[in-house]
């Protein structure tokens, strides 16, 4: 099913297209998935005590394929009903072991499943207390690509439902809970610039000694702190993000770029996170239109999904809003894409995403659509 689905999403460069029964990957993908759900519904019967840990990966699965076809609906639905079984196995059958690794991309979909929802993540227990853990114990020890990894993923916990929670919001909900949320960004500030600090020190002293990828790996982690650092400062800005913040966004937009031409292997879909946040941070924010657009073309280059987020829809939403804006302040716009490969991620956009009513709540389209009333 799986393997159908992503065949097909490769050749269409990633687009989404919903399920067509016309073609043929499509309707074997449809013939495979209503033969998994019968073998699950008989091997419950038979008392299998890997069966849940079988239902999980099934789910997953089930989870991207929709992802793929761009049923959002639909894939946050069966990624719920993961998270359901993973909380009750791990409460009420703890002799039962599930694989580390699945339980690792539930818990990272989750938290990211955030910006496609009400803001918070499904399952709130997956989001430990780290932020009452002191920043110099989180960093300090770092030795390998382990440490780094999850260094980051703390930080990543702690401000991606933060950001969910700021994007959407108007400047009078910002202005009504304003002394807590500025203490909240400030202090996971706080925590991503001591993890620059010390992955400055691994870097001199364990970089020079890792293999090309794990070199690639914890680049691309360090990335993923540093567009957090961007977001996190413009997060409670609802407006023009000021001129003075425009080198930032080059030299995050430079960094990008500088990874992703060191990086020969490019995977269509992947469950980790990547370099789409932080370009979608660049394209959609950066004062400099001509910044944003190269942005968009870098993004625009490499057609993926990272989890939930598409490439595509990125690009459609940032060069929406780029037009819009532009169109406001009374300049002309010409896109780099060409205007027929613009029109064409247009009507991919609305046709695909804008009739779907939940992807209005989507933090970051909630949170562009805000910006840009704000710039009228």
């Amino acid at each position: 099913m799986l393997g159908a689905l992503h065949e097909d999403s490769s050749a269409n460069e990633m687009r989404l297209s919903g399920e067509n029964l016309q073609r043929v990957r499509h309707t074997f993908a449809l013939e495979q998935s209503t033969r998994a759900c019968s073998h699950l519904s008989k091997r419950r019967a038979s008392n299998d005590p890997q069966y849940r840990e079988v239902v999980l990966v099934c789910c997953l699965l089930f989870v991207m394929s929709e992802l793929l076809l761009g049923r959002y609906d639909n894939a946050i639905q069966h990624l719920h009903s993961g998270l359901r079984i993973l909380k009750e196995t791990q409460t009420c059958h703890p002799i039962i072991n599930l694989d580390h690794s699945l339980i690792h991309f539930f818990k990272r979909l989750d938290i990211e499943s955030a910006h496609f929802g009400p803001g918070t993540p499904f399952l709130s227990s997956h989001l430990q207390r780290e932020d009452h853990v002191e920043s110099l114990d989180l960093f300090s020890k770092m030795q390998n690509v382990t440490d780094v990894h999850q260094s980051v993923t703390i930080l990543l916990n702690l401000g991606l439902p933060f950001l969910a929670r700021c994007w959407p919001s108007s400047a009078v909900e910002i202005a009504a809970e304003y002394n807590e949320l500025f203490q909240t960004q400030q202090h996971i500030l706080s925590l991503n610039h001591d993890f620059q600090h010390h992955f400055g020190i691994f870097h001199r002293s364990v970089y020079h000694t890792l293999c090309n990828r794990d070199q690639r790996g914890v680049d691309l982690l360090q990335l993923q702190s540093l567009s957090q650092i961007l977001s996190l400062k413009t997060c409670l800005i609802k407006g023009p993000v000021p001129a003075s913040l425009t080198p930032e966004y080059i030299s995050l937009l430079s960094a990008h770029q500088t990874f992703l031409a060191k990086s020969g292997d490019r995977p269509s879909f992947t469950l980790d996170y990547g370099v789409v946040p932080g370009l979608w941070v660049v394209a959609s924010q950066c004062p400099d239109c001509s910044i944003r657009l190269q942005a968009i073309h870098t993004l625009e280059s490499w057609p993926h999904c990272e989890g939930i987020i598409n490439s595509n829809v990125i690009v459609s939403m940032a060069l929406k809003s780029l037009k819009v804006e532009l169109q406001t302040q009374g300049q002309l716009y010409s896109s780099i894409i060409g205007a027929g490969k613009e029109e064409e991620l247009s009507r991919f956009l609305f046709d695909e995403l804008m009739s779907k009513q939940q992807v209005t709540s989507w933090s970051f389209i909630r949170g562009a659509e805000l910006r840009l009333k704000d710039c009228q």
